[in-house]
């Protein structure tokens, strides 16, 4: 079986109309908007003004951000608008997170372990939408993977 010819497209140009795989961790950091992130000790970050634009991840409340992950603290959120059916979520640790999809809590994710991929509530399409994640204190974030 042959291969079919390049397209000469980049990558990014291909899923131009959908949010791209978020990493949480000082790695590989892409499309982060806010207070700097202060790597390896808590921090409290804060949401910049409203609204936010499409495909940018911004913190709030405290966190620590690691080289692998980020570790909520007290009142930690983060909210992104993306472009995509839904959001999976890999996560870790013991705890609850509350979704909020467009200002409607919309789901509880109990969270149990080591890292794994929770789905966030689907949509009927690809339009933008505002998600927000209340995170339990110990909880532990590593990406977002739009659907």
């Amino acid at each position: 079986m042959a291969l079919p010819e390049p397209t000469g497209r980049a990558m990014d140009d291909l899923t131009a109309d959908r949010t791209p795989e978020t990493h949480l961790n000082t790695l590989r950091t892409r499309g982060y908007l806010g207070t700097p992130l202060v790597g390896d000790k808590p921090a409290v970050y804060r949401f910049p003004k409203e609204p936010l634009p499409v495909n940018k991840l911004p913190l709030a409340g405290t966190w620590t951000t690691e080289y692998e992950h980020f570790t909520a603290g007290p009142d930690a959120r983060l909210a992104f608008i993306y472009r995509a059916r839904n959001a999976n979520l890999v996560l870790a640790g013991t705890g609850k997170v509350t979704v909020i999809v467009d200002g409607k809590v919309t789901k509880t994710i109990n969270v149990s372990g080591s890292p794994a991929l929770h789905r966030s509530p689907t949509t009927t399409k690809h339009a933008p939408a505002r998600l927000e994640l209340r995170l339990d204190e110990g909880l532990e974030a590593y990406a977002s993977t739009p659907g």
